[in-house]
């Protein structure tokens, strides 16, 4: 088996998480594939970093998809749910993952409100991408769901991709 990066992206409250482990489920359940989910909030945990400046977000994403790359040439499918809306990137990722699937979900400003798992609304958290901070939004995404995506029919159309790829 072939390593795999899918790359989910969106904005707080946009259901990356939510789809990555539904997928990562979908895997094993199905077909007896194990994968590896790399949460963007959990890895910055690991780290300790709460800095949440535009430099501080490239940095952890550039960390990010370095993990993914060392778990992805071992051949594991990672699953990579982070806001990380660089275009650098999302290019570093299409040069060095073969097997890359881009996930963007495209979910509107008031959905992620009323959503606002984390509270992050609820507490107007400051440097919020895509709310008070500038964000390089995807232009070519292999895939993007918008606003209520069913995410049953979604994992089953990305875990179908999955195993095209690997």
């Amino acid at each position: 088996m072939q390593g795999a990066l899918i790359f989910i992206t969106g904005l707080s409250g946009s259901g990356k998480t939510t789809l990555a482990s539904e997928i990562q489920k979908d895997l094993l359940e199905k077909y007896t594939i194990k994968s590896i989910l790399l949460d963007g909030d959990e890895l910055r945990a690991c780290v300790g970093n709460l800095e949440y400046s535009k430099d501080a977000r490239l940095a952890m994403a550039r960390y990010y998809v370095n993990i993914a790359k060392i778990l992805y040439h071992q051949g594991f499918i990672v699953l990579l749910s982070t806001i990380s809306m660089f275009d650098e990137i999302r290019n570093f990722n299409r040069q060095n993952f073969k097997n890359y699937l881009e996930i963007f979900l495209d979910v509107s400003l008031d959905i992620r409100q009323k959503r606002d798992s984390k509270n992050f609304f609820k507490h107007n958290v400051q440097n919020m991408a895509g709310v008070d901070q500038v964000l390089e939004l995807p232009t070519s995404s292999d895939m993007i769901l918008k606003d209520n995506f069913d995410i049953n029919k979604s994992k089953i159309q990305i875990t179908k991709k999955i195993l095209k790829m690997i």
